[in-house]
C-alpha cells in the first residue's frame, strides 16, 4: 500500500456489560465510551449494534490513516482508551482498513 495515500480505517468493538439492568443504563455507559474516544481522536464514532440489548452493545469508528502502520498504532490506542473508561468487556474486535 503507498504511504502517502489516505484509507479509512474501521474499526468495530463489541463489548458485553452485564450489571446493566435497562437500555438508560446501557445508553449512559456507551455515551460515555464515545465522548472519550470522539475528544481523544477526532474521529467518527457511534454505537452501532445490538440497539435492543440492555447487555451488549458495538460501538464502530471511523478514522483516516497513512498506510498500515499509522492505522496499526491507531486501532492500538483506540482499543486502549475504550477499554480503559469502561468496566464492559470487550470480546470481539473487527477491523478494516479501505
Amino acid at each position: 500500500m503507498d504511504e502517502t495515500r489516505v484509507s479509512a480505517l474501521i474499526i468495530t468493538m463489541s463489548f458485553r456489560a452485564p450489571w446493566c439492568r435497562s437500555l438508560k443504563d446501557k445508553r449512559s455507559e456507551v455515551k460515555r465510551i464515545l465522548s472519550r474516544l470522539r475528544a481523544a481522536f477526532n474521529l467518527s464514532a457511534v454505537e452501532s449494534g445490538h440497539q435492543d440489548s440492555h447487555t451488549l452493545f458495538d460501538i464502530t469508528i471511523a478514522a483516516l490513516a497513512f498506510g498500515q502502520a499509522q492505522a496499526d498504532s491507531i486501532q492500538e490506542s483506540v482499543l486502549r482508551l475504550a477499554q480503559s473508561v469502561t468496566e464492559a468487556e470487550l470480546y470481539g474486535v473487527e477491523s478494516e482498513l479501505l
